[in-house]
């Protein structure tokens, strides 16, 4: 994961994103900058701030290059922390926390989960027995 994007989502055709008055609204990119900020989503460093951790700096999201000052949109700053502190491996403390948060979120909404079973559950097999089955 990092952030770059292909050239493929930087110049969307004509027949996804339809006649455009703007140029730069064939973009993904810009698209996904201007839905984030129409819906209030906070920055990446803000997120940082909120969940504890230290948010990266400008020359690790590395936007100032292009003359980018503010704090980064959340989505590529996801991007850029996963690269930067994970190597692109995996999602890095932010990313993960809104991972953690929407699976968690998506088992406590619904009613048929464990979390919501009123007599006490208990596995069939542990997972060593599963894996001995692979």
């Amino acid at each position: 994961m990092d952030g770059r994007l292909v050239l493929s989502l930087l110049q969307l055709r004509l027949a996804i994103t339809g006649e455009c008055e703007i140029d730069d609204y064939h973009s993904l990119a810009v698209r996904d900058l201007q839905r984030g900020q129409g819906s209030g989503l906070p920055s990446g460093e803000a997120v940082a701030r909120h969940i504890g951790v230290s948010p990266l700096d400008a020359e690790q999201i590395g936007l100032a290059s292009i003359g980018w000052h503010d704090e980064t949109p959340l989505w590529y700053y996801i991007l850029c922390e996963a690269a930067v502190l994970e190597e692109g491996h995996r999602l890095g403390p932010v990313g993960a926390h809104i991972g953690a948060d929407v699976l968690v979120g998506l088992i406590d909404a619904d009613r048929n989960s464990l979390c919501h079973c009123e007599e006490e559950w208990r596995p069939r097999k542990i997972l060593s027995g599963l894996l001995a089955i692979l």
